[in-house]
């Protein structure tokens, strides 16, 4: 018998590849086009389970993540905390530009993940 390639997928595969995308994206950073060539899926399909995952991150069930963003979250604002508390003492012109820097990236941080959320529900049906 041959080897299926491709969908459609079984209910028990498609959650069984977003439990692995969802390691791969949110735990390990993998982009989508490496996801779909480790995982051997096309690239749309890791694409809609990226947003599907997304779209999941804020609801009240913890099916997908909801400890996973609270934890990222919380970890990016005690970074930023930091930085503020060391913003506070008299340091040098060029670590201060850096600190700043440091703490925009960690703005734009938590903006992006919640753009991407919002923008997942959006266009996600679930």
């Amino acid at each position: 018998m041959d080897e299926k390639i491709g969908g459609p997928y079984t209910k028990q595969e498609q959650e069984t590849r977003k439990e692995q995308v969802f390691e791969l994206h949110f735990e390990q950073g993998i982009s989508a086009v490496q996801i779909a060539k480790i995982l051997e899926v096309n690239r749309n399909t890791i694409t809609k389970d990226i947003q599907i995952l997304y779209s999941k991150l804020r609801e009240d069930k913890p099916e997908y993540g909801k400890n996973w963003l609270d934890k990222q979250l919380f970890r990016l604002e005690s970074q930023r905390t930091r930085l503020q508390q060391i913003l506070q003492k008299e340091i040098a012109l060029k670590d201060t530009l850096q600190i700043e820097k440091s703490i925009t990236y960690i703005d734009l941080s938590i903006a992006g993940i919640i753009v991407r959320i919002e923008t997942a529900r959006k266009h996600v049906r679930i």
